[in-house]
Parts: C-alpha cells; sequence; structure tokens
C-alpha cells in the first residue's frame, strides 16, 4: 500500500476529475491524503481519502458575494508563495508520502513535493 498525496486547486473543474481518479487508487489499496477547500470536505471523505483543508482561501475562482468580485487569492498565491506551501508541510509534518497526484493548475506542486522528497509524481490532465 502506498501513501499517495492530492493537491487540488479547489475549484470544481479540478477536484471532480482528481476525487474519481483518488477513488480508484483507494479501491486498489492506496491511501490516499486530499488537499482541498472544506466545500469539497464530504465528497473527499465519502470516497475514504484523509481529508485536509487549506487553511489559506486558494479558491481564486470564488466570487465575493457581497459586491460580485473575485477574491484576492490569486494575487496573495502569487506574492506569498510560501504562505500556501507551509500551511501544507506543516498539516502533513511527519507522514511520508510515495507519490504526488496534482492537477495541472495547481500552484506549487513541483516545490511541494521537493520539499517533502517526494520522487515520483503524476500530474492529473483535467477535463
Amino acid at each position: 500500500m502506498s501513501q499517495v498525496l492530492v493537491l487540488s486547486s479547489p475549484s470544481s473543474q479540478d477536484v471532480d476529475p482528481i476525487l474519481g481518479f483518488a477513488s480508484e487508487l483507494i479501491i486498489q489499496g492506496e491511501k490516499v491524503t486530499f488537499f482541498s477547500s472544506d466545500e469539497f470536505k464530504t465528497s473527499i471523505q465519502n470516497i475514504g481519502a484523509d481529508f485536509k483543508a487549506y487553511n489559506q482561501d486558494l479558491n481564486i475562482f470564488k466570487v465575493d458575494e457581497q459586491d460580485d468580485k473575485p477574491k484576492s487569492g490569486l494575487i496573495s498565491a502569487l506574492l506569498e508563495p510560501m504562505k500556501f506551501i507551509d500551511d501544507i508541510v506543516v498539516q502533513i509534518r511527519g507522514l511520508k508520502f510515495d507519490y504526488a497526484v496534482f492537477s495541472p493548475s495547481y500552484p506549487y506542486a513541483s516545490i511541494i513535493t521537493q520539499l517533502l522528497g517526494i520522487s515520483r509524481t503524476q500530474q492529473m490532465i483535467s477535463n
């Protein structure tokens, strides 16, 4: 059984395809730790994955309902990438992963996998 780290941008376009893939990995006996936002928690836990929530709002596509403008997540992600990277590294401290799966749009996947010493990574292609 391998330990798999799944990194997903918290949008349906990224989560949905990876969720199906992660479900198949679990069926095959893999242990999956899946990072996303709270809105996907139930779906992720329903497939049997260990859910981890981002502490920072990485959903750059979310619109602020009060003024109909995009949130500043993209700006923060570009200007302060270590906030996001550190958040993930701290949450999985002490865990060892055999490989990682991530969406093409996930920022900093290569940096995170290098920091964790994950030698095998697999990029998941979104539909």
